[in-house]
């Protein structure tokens, strides 16, 4: 069995959905509790949550009762030696990736609930700390891993030359790096990387990034407080055009988690780091578009 230990957000909507996913829960007492993240999918690796450690005790005592975790912990270094891997859950600060150095450091197997960070010479010594020390390191979106992009993610239904898209999801508080991660992940798994320039020609909350390729194509991200909660991307090819609403989430939280554990097993990293770079160095200078104005246009390379 794969020991898991889990830091932080314990009851922010990732850490109560990776506890389930895991371990299960008892459906009786979360919903006294309220919880409204309420998930049936289940693991197909042997892995569970055996630690858990939150600054609020209550929090990861409720969540450890609830989800069957056997140890929570005073301090999250507790932890290490007794655990295979580690998830540092996303609470909302956009501080959670700083819990990860001890681990890192003692080259245990980490997943950095997105973002990995929203300042791009932290992601980078964070990146760089893992290759010093091993540690095998995984840092995305749960869009990624969406189930309705699966066929165009593994080759299996064919638009031709993919020359343009727009992917969407709504922003929350404000944040572009925070939450139209989604959107640009999204679009990222399945045209991938070599991007020259973003170009940001929208405003606070109603963010609209124009991303240029060094192969000339330019795709659209946006992220958009106002409208209804959604994640949809629409490509348009040579040979063909698809428009993809993602609905499964306890599909694309599942496989997530599986590629971690994979990850944890096998210290292969699922894709590399200088992806997740990439992604983030494209969201913190697409919101420095917006706020130098003038939709100016900013190289990555």
């Amino acid at each position: 069995m794969i020991r898991i230990g889990i830091v932080g957000g314990a009851k922010s909507y990732h850490g109560l959905s990776f506890c389930q996913i895991f371990n299960g829960y008892n459906r009786q007492e979360a919903l006294k509790k309220g919880w409204k993240a309420l998930y049936e999918e289940r693991l197909k690796k042997e892995a569970r949550i055996t630690h858990i450690w939150d600054e609020n005790r209550k929090d990861a005592q409720e969540v450890a009762q609830i989800c069957s975790i056997e140890k929570v912990v005073e301090k999250k270094e507790d932890m290490i030696g007794e655990i295979d891997g580690v998830i540092i859950t996303d609470d909302g600060t956009m501080k959670h990736q700083k819990r990860a150095i001890p681990f890192l450091k003692e080259g245990i197997p980490t997943f950095i609930d997105k973002p990995l960070s929203p300042d791009i010479r932290e992601a980078e010594e964070i990146i760089e700390l893992a290759k010093k020390c091993k540690a095998s390191l995984m840092s995305c979106s749960a869009l990624r891993y969406a189930k309705e992009t699966e066929i165009l993610r593994e080759g299996k239904e064919k638009l031709g030359e993919i020359l343009t898209g727009l992917s969407i999801c709504r922003e929350w508080q404000g944040s572009l790096i925070f939450y139209g991660i989604h959107a640009l992940e999204l679009l990222y798994s399945i045209i991938g990387g070599g991007i020259k320039s973003v170009r940001n020609v929208g405003e606070e909350r109603e963010d609209l990034l124009i991303l240029t390729y060094k192969d000339g194509r330019r795709f659209i991200v946006s992220s958009y407080e106002a409208i209804s909660p959604l994640y949809q991307i629409n490509l348009y090819g040579t040979q063909g055009y698809r428009s993809i609403l993602i609905q499964d989430y306890g599909y694309f939280y599942t496989r997530m988690l599986e590629e971690f554990v994979t990850m944890v097993e096998t210290k292969i990293e699922p894709f590399p780091p200088e992806e997740t770079l990439e992604i983030i160095r494209v969201l913190v200078m697409g919101e420095n578009s917006r706020k130098e104005g003038k939709a100016k246009e900013i190289p990555l390379i």
